[in-house]
């Protein structure tokens, strides 16, 4: 089983969607042996963050790892399906997992599903969000070059500079809005000042109980260190 060819990605200028079983599981097998990350949401925007351990097309399921937040673990189980997206060599594939079960892979706890129907295959240039390791904190004052100065914390990170905001459910924010100077405390104590433009906005409860606001933002500027710290996360992350 091989991935797309150089002839093949130079085609795939769209979107490409695989019915076939024995494609998908052809596409599958490459994520399989390559462990690609691969990152899904889940209730409420929660961040999945994992990698792609096995395809077995005789039992007709495939097996992911487990995430390092043991509560986004338990919500993935307890979801009917969950949509994940998987990157290799600059092609995004698409597709989704259902009827969710615990299992063990190489004496390591997992995640089964059964195989997808279907398969998208495109260019999408969207990178999958890491999560912020729990004992790790960003805090993030928001809009403190603006109007309406609040504190934050951001949840995850990625390579195009999406990150998530979580903060008091009394503010409200529009889609659309940029948020000035946003200040982000780098877990060195450093600052790095940045401009946020909201992408959503949605109502979560906290795995403590506690109600708050969920924004997805985009990084108007993308300064080195939020590079370099992006960077660092998702090293770390492949290194497990």
């Amino acid at each position: 089983m091989t991935a797309p060819t150089a002839t093949e990605k130079k085609n795939i200028s769209g979107n490409v969607l695989f019915r076939s079983r024995i494609e998908i599981c052809r596409l599958m097998e490459v994520l399989a042996q390559e462990r690609c990350a691969i990152s899904a949401e889940v209730m409420n925007h929660h961040p999945f963050a994992s990698h792609f351990l096995a395809i077995d097309a005789v039992t007709e399921h495939f097996v992911v790892a487990y995430s390092h937040h043991k509560t986004i673990n338990s919500m993935v189980l307890g979801s009917p399906s969950v949509e994940f997206t998987a990157s290799h060599k600059e092609l995004h594939y698409t597709f989704e997992g259902t009827s969710p079960e615990e299992t063990r892979f190489e004496n390591q706890p997992a995640i089964q599903f059964a195989l997808p129907q279907t398969l998208l295959l495109h260019n999408r240039r969207e990178h999958p969000r890491i999560p912020i390791p729990e004992h790790l904190s960003l805090r993030c004052i928001a809009d403190e070059g603006g109007y309406i100065p609040f504190e934050s914390h951001i949840t995850d990170i990625s390579h195009d500079g999406l990150g998530c905001l979580v903060y008091d459910p009394d503010i409200n924010l529009e889609k659309g809005i940029i948020l000035k100077g946003c200040r982000i405390i780098l877990p060195n104590g450093d600052a790095v000042v940045s401009d946020l433009e909201l992408r959503y906005a949605t109502p979560v409860t906290l795995p403590d109980g506690t109600q708050a606001n969920r924004a997805g933002l985009h990084f108007i500027q993308t300064p080195d260190e939020i590079k370099k710290l992006i960077n660092h996360f998702i090293q770390d992350l492949d290194k497990k």
